[in-house]
């Protein structure tokens, strides 16, 4: 680890790089090479925070799992059962809608996956004022058009978590930071995590994003309002998180389905990470093995600022996160040449 990071960050030019490792529950290595701001002499940590994008959506998804599992909701509410002030207002392919298909990405929805098409979403829905508003807002305004897919398809939308962390608001009057805190962090024990970017104005306390410039690469103060994506699409990706806790998350992932995990039953645990369709789980990109079970499941995440891929292996009783400051493809490459090097390291990939 101490010599893959500077040669991988390096040979990338990017700012800076974390990786953890963890085998049978103890932590086998970890490590953060570079600095958390271009041109500043602070040195990245393993105890800095970094904004791990849609690899929100299996915590968001597991929050939703607990909320199942206590009968506040169901994978099975349509839409139409969620949001009954405007489900005549719904289109009718949209109606019988689950809030499953929702975390399976095969709702039909239309994906939001680019920086012009969120604009044009949180202009139509910030008047409604707050969070919650503007995330029901967004809801009915998606929801009153034709779906642009065929329903029961993988297509991935990051619209539809942001729906389905309406609904959870709706059913339980909490916001989905506050679900997301009382569900998942706390019980896990998780305490180095937030959301939105990371760190104070002018701090340097944590690393800072960087976008891609005419080639460079640029720094973005957290304070100003492009350091992520707007808070209201925050159930699709807004968590950051220091590897260290982001780990106590994965590795309840993977002791869930044995009987050990701290937050569901294990039936439930396998209904997150079973693929739906498109090789996606709930929350989860999911490879299985020939007898059908699990043999990888993984995630990556990026707001345009960040990168970080979570990878965990069951059988290997194995988890692997990566995180870097930067969203440019050079860091995507980086992530994933050192993810899979170290993986084929540690003999993982089968």
């Amino acid at each position: 680890m101490n010599k893959a990071l500077p040669w991988v960050r390096h040979r990338d030019h990017q700012p800076a790089v974390a990786a953890l490792i963890q085998i049978d529950g103890q932590l086998a290595a970890d490590g953060a090479d570079g600095v958390r701001v271009l041109g500043r002499p602070e040195r990245a940590t393993t105890d800095d925070r970094w904004h791990i994008g849609s690899d929100t959506k299996a915590i968001t998804a597991t929050m939703i799992a607990r909320l199942v599992e206590r009968h506040v909701m169901s994978f099975d509410d349509t839409l139409a059962d969620s949001f009954p002030v405007f489900a005549k207002r719904m289109h009718p392919d949209y109606r019988k809608i689950t809030v499953k298909q929702l975390l399976s990405h095969t709702a039909g929805l239309p994906q939001m996956n680019t920086n012009e098409s969120v604009a044009a979403y949180v202009a139509a829905v910030r008047p409604a004022g707050s969070l919650h508003a503007q995330r029901i807002a967004m809801a009915r305004r998606a929801l009153a058009l034709p779906p642009p897919f065929k329903s029961g398809e993988f297509k991935y939308s990051n619209l539809g978590y942001v729906i389905v962390g309406a609904i959870a608001e709706a059913r339980t009057g909490k916001s989905w930071e506050s679900l997301v805190q009382e569900e998942i962090f706390v019980p896990l024990g998780i305490k180095n995590a937030g959301f939105g970017a990371p760190g104070s104005a002018g701090a340097y306390d944590q690393p800072y994003g960087h976008r891609e410039a005419n080639s460079t690469l640029v720094p973005v103060d957290p304070s100003e309002p492009d350091s992520d994506n707007p808070a209201v699409i925050g159930p699709c990706g807004t968590i950051n998180i220091a590897l260290k806790d982001w780990a106590l998350f994965a590795q309840d992932q993977l002791d869930g389905p044995t009987g050990h995990g701290k937050l569901l039953k294990e039936s439930t645990y396998r209904l997150l990470q079973t693929s739906v369709t498109g090789g996606y789980a709930l929350g989860w990109g999911v490879e299985f093995a020939p007898d059908g079970s699990p043999v990888r499941l993984t995630h990556a995440g990026s707001n345009g600022l960040w990168f970080a891929q979570i990878m965990l292996f069951p059988k290997r009783h194995t988890l692997i996160l990566i995180a870097t400051n930067s969203g440019s493809d050079a860091a995507e490459k980086m992530v994933h040449d050192l993810l899979y090097g170290l993986a084929d390291h540690l003999k993982m990939v089968e």
